[in-house]
């Protein structure tokens, strides 16, 4: 497969012009003795027939089935763009971001812009006149005040540089940067028509016309063409070679990639005219059965975090990675607490492609979390953005925070087919609290191919779906199983080794390192015993179990997958918060409690923008989304819980036959740690082998692990048409 990366996210599924049920057309127009046709790759193999019927059939019908595709051409050559982005954590955009842009108007208030509604509506509030004071009251309070908040908010945002540094690339210019990623469209030879015949080409409707790129190769280079591009009767009588690419990925209530291209001749009192149905493809996710080729890693600048790094460096090199770790500089990119470590919730990898004549082609494209306040998403388009990875956000205006917002909380279910229904690149899940959608699910949902899966993740403290779940690739006929955990397994390890006389061994026996951090550093000094006494400890194991197991039936009644296909995994459960305290530290009289606000997003609540828009005034009526945002971010909920021990589900699938995990640091009985050892049983019923790493002070304190810390490029093999 020949791949160069893109940024986008696309969908195909339904029909541009619907032809009758059980009709098939094939197209060729003629008006008197004029004939038309043009032609695209409708039947999806890699070329244009440009003798038989096989791309003629249907050709104006686009449907998730048949119709031609084309790529969302956002990528960077020769990273004319990445290299423009500056300053602090890639803060600062080069001129070359607005050479293209056109600014939307800004909003007006009661007819008037901002600033003279606000001369005269302080007038109005500072009046001793009873009158004046009431419709300053009447107009601060009106819904024309809300709707102006609501849209000046966006539209700030839009015009901004978290907006805009996503629109410099391969495609928002009319130049060819890369031919091959070009779809090609071709128009039958001619030769019958008069010197005096002209042509031209056309996309129906305002979205796609702007979206889409059309470019004529004349004379071995390639000329866009423009709205007033004319064709030559000499290259109409020889054929026109043509190829067209978009200038954006399909996107939730905005263009949907369709495009419907017409092309027509004139000669003289004639003409004629035909077209052809096209769909840009959608951005899809990664899934385990796609190899590993490169892991991500993050440098916060922090010295164990540095020896985290090349613990990974250190795992690639033994793996046999294609390519070498990439460590993001992330000294000055801020978020929680510190500095930005969880490379898994920054962005998610993805892929775009369409078939070509040697097989599919496509790019590599970097989804960034719905977190515009995620410093580290910038350093997306400046480090990686280029010939052959791009990068795509959805950010509907900047205020979309909130741990279920990372990319973590994003994973894919291998293909499958169930019920009728086929997956063939896969289907994504993604975690919800409280029922609510995340905002990333809009942009997913667009795709399509992938239609997420919405599990229930409300019981976690962090919130995201890898915390207790996985899938692996397997030689059966369903090609995957799926990992969980389980705690009812975990509490059951702890409860045998009490009954066999090990009640007093110390529960953690991680030891001591030379890159542990010299503050907030607690050895654990709890016993079994002691650890089995906590607080509500085996409730939390039952009701953990049981919210786990609400989501696997989930998953089995979407997917078909049986218990025989489900992997338990032991853990153990503990709320993050509240009364309950994690472990007991040697220190005396010390406690340990872990770190969540190093996790969580620590901004402004969601109405803080707005305050400033609207600062000469007291009121502020409304946050973006139409409530009153809460003035302090919400505490969790004391009955929320995360993973007592390092997560060993919260690894690296690192081949089709070795995962990378956390190293537990379970209790030592008889010379092995029994958790260690109850994973590695559990994984080799998937003929899986383990290999551990320390992540106790860099990443599980702050409750995360081994795979919320890096991220991962995959083979962009499968045909997903």
């Amino acid at each position: 497969m020949r791949f160069a990366p893109l940024i986008g996210v696309f969908t195909l599924s339904q029909a541009i012009p619907q032809a009758p049920p059980g009709t098939r057309s094939v197209a060729t127009k003629r008006a008197g003795d004029l004939k038309v046709v043009l032609l695209a790759d409708t039947n999806r193999d890699g070329k244009v027939d440009m003798t038989g019927d096989s791309d003629r059939v249907d050709k104006e019908t686009w449907t998730a089935e048949s119709g031609a595709l084309f790529l969302a051409n956002i990528a960077d050559t020769n990273r004319r763009c990445s290299s423009q982005i500056t300053g602090r954590c890639a803060a600062d955009l080069g001129d070359i971001f607005r050479e293209n842009f056109v600014a939307p108007p800004e909003p007006t208030i009661f007819g008037k812009s901002y600033k003279e509604w606000v001369k005269e509506v302080l007038k109005l509030k500072n009046s001793q006149d009873k009158k004046d004071q009431e419709e300053y009251e009447a107009q601060i309070k009106s819904p024309e005040y809300a709707a102006y908040a609501r849209e000046s908010v966006e539209w700030r945002w839009a015009t901004g540089d978290g907006a805009l540094i996503e629109m410099c690339h391969d495609a928002s210019d009319n130049v060819v940067r890369n031919s091959a990623l070009l779809a090609p469209l071709r128009t039958v030879p001619n030769p019958e028509l008069s010197d005096a015949a002209t042509g031209s080409i056309t996309v129906s409707g305002e979205a796609a016309a702007f979206k889409v790129r059309i470019f004529h190769k004349k004379g071995g280079s390639w000329e866009y063409v423009g709205p007033d591009y004319a064709f030559s009767a000499g290259d109409i009588k020889a054929g026109l070679e043509l190829g067209l690419d978009g200038r954006d990925v399909r996107r939730p209530n905005g263009w949907d990639g369709k495009a419907l291209v017409k092309f027509t001749i004139r000669d003289g009192d004639s003409h004629a005219t035909d077209s052809v149905a096209l769909r840009v493809a959608p951005v899809l996710t990664h899934h385990h059965g796609q190899l590993a080729e490169q892991l991500f890693a993050s440098n916060n600048g922090k010295a164990e975090q540095q020896q985290f790094v090349k613990d990974i460096e250190a795992v690639s090199n033994s793996a046999g990675m294609k390519s070498p770790v990439h460590t993001f500089d992330t000294k000055q990119c801020y978020f929680g607490k510190g500095t930005e470590g969880w490379t898994q919730d920054f962005f998610e990898p993805g892929y775009t492609s369409i078939p070509g004549p040697d097989g599919p082609v496509g790019l590599r494209i970097m989804i960034r979390s719905s977190q515009a306040r995620r410093d580290a998403g910038r350093k997306l388009f400046q480090e990686l953005r280029s010939g052959e990875v791009g990068v795509v956000q959805h950010l509907v205006n900047g205020f979309e925070s909130g741990t279920v917002e990372s990319m973590g909380n994003l994973e894919t279910i291998p293909p499958y087919t169930h019920n009728g229904k086929a997956y063939p690149a896969g289907r994504t899940i993604i975690g919800s609290q409280t029922g609510k959608k995340p905002v990333m699910m809009a942009f997913l949902e667009a795709q399509e191919v992938q239609q997420p899966l919405q599990l229930d993740t409300s019981w976690l403290v962090v919130g995201h779906v890898d915390e207790f779940l996985q899938f692996l690739p397997a030689k059966s006929e369903r090609k995957w199983v799926m990992v969980v955990d389980d705690p009812t397994a975990g509490l059951e390890l702890l409860q045998k080794a009490q009954k066999a006389g090990h009640g007093a061994v110390k529960a953690v026996s991680r030891p001591s390192k030379p890159s542990d951090p010299a503050h907030r550093v607690c050895t654990p000094s709890d016993t079994i015993d002691q650890v089995l006494e906590k607080k509500d400890f085996v409730a939390f194991q039952d009701s953990s179990a049981q919210a786990i197991q609400k989501n696997i039936d989930l998953i089995k009644q979407d997917t078909g997958i049986t218990d025989a296909e489900i992997i338990r995994l032991p853990a153990l459960y503990y709320p993050g918060t509240g009364p309950y305290v994690h472990w007991r530290c040697e220190k005396k009289g010390s406690y340990w409690r872990r770190d969540l606000e190093a996790r969580a997003e620590q901004s402004p609540p969601e109405n803080a923008e707005m305050a400033n828009i609207l600062g000469e005034l007291d009121a502020i009526p409304v946050s973006v989304d139409g409530a009153t945002a809460p003035a302090q971010p919400q505490r969790r909920a004391t009955s929320q819980v995360a993973t007592l021990y390092p997560g060993t589900i919260n690894g690296i699938v690192l081949s089709d036959s070795k995962v990378l995990s956390p190293n537990p640091w379970g209790p030592v009985i008889d010379g092995k740690d029994i958790l260690a050892e109850a994973t590695n049983a559990a994984y080799a019923k998937a003929n899986f082998t383990v290999e551990y790493m320390d992540d106790w002070y860099t990443h599980h304190v702050s409750f995360g692990e081994v795979h919320c810390a890096t991220n991962t490029l995959r083979e962009t093999t499968g045909q997903w048409w």
